[in-house]
């Protein structure tokens, strides 16, 4: 019965089913990188309204390429070109505006804002490591207190049975412990800390 399912399967089907493999999968990919990538247009535009422009022409242009994406991990360099060559195009057509933002200018602020995406993605990767080395005391007393923005150390302490001034200090005792972890990874990753 399957058999006579899958031999009614056309190409067609199979070239939509594709389609549909590789749009959710380009979703999936922009969502999750959308927040840098949206960083990384702002830096190459005067205003968010034209950074928000921008970030839409370069997504239509990754989107009618998909193909030309290797890999999952090339998806960020693979995007920022995109926004970088998207933003070059907008400046040459818009080379009347005195407030265009010359070739040499977008190459920099594009190469500036690609090494401070790397170095931010390196660094929550590297405290994601860390928090997992933390003790679990430390561990719960962080999730807890970072857990919702209207959590007090007052409202932990009470919570815990602890004094309040031993809430800071285990907390800045921890914070100083994942600043230490985190400037090692960082080192050990090849960022100059």
């Amino acid at each position: 019965m399957l058999a006579n399912r899958c031999s009614r399967i056309s190409r067609f089907d199979i070239v939509i089913l594709e389609t549909m493999i590789t749009e959710e999968h380009f979703i999936r990919l922009f969502v999750k990188h959308e927040a840098e990538l949206n960083a990384f247009a702002l830096t190459l535009m005067l205003q968010p309204a034209e950074a928000d422009d921008l970030l839409q022409e370069a997504c239509i242009a990754m989107w009618r390429k998909i193909d030309t994406l290797e890999n999952e991990k090339a998806y960020r360099s693979w995007a920022y070109s995109y926004l970088r060559f998207t933003a070059l195009n907008r400046r040459r057509k818009q080379h009347r505006s005195p407030l265009v933002f010359s070739d040499q200018l977008i190459e920099l602020m594009a190469a500036e804002g690609a090494e401070e995406s790397d170095l931010a993605a390196a660094e929550l990767e590297t405290l994601a490591g860390c928090l997992e080395k933390l003790d679990g005391k430390q561990r719960d007393l962080v999730s807890r207190y970072y857990a919702s923005r209207e959590t007090t150390v007052a409202d932990l302490g009470a919570e815990l049975g602890r004094p309040v001034a031993g809430i800071y200090k285990a907390l800045e005792r921890t914070r100083q412990t994942l600043r230490t972890c985190i400037e090692g990874g960082l080192r050990a990753s090849g960022f100059g800390i």
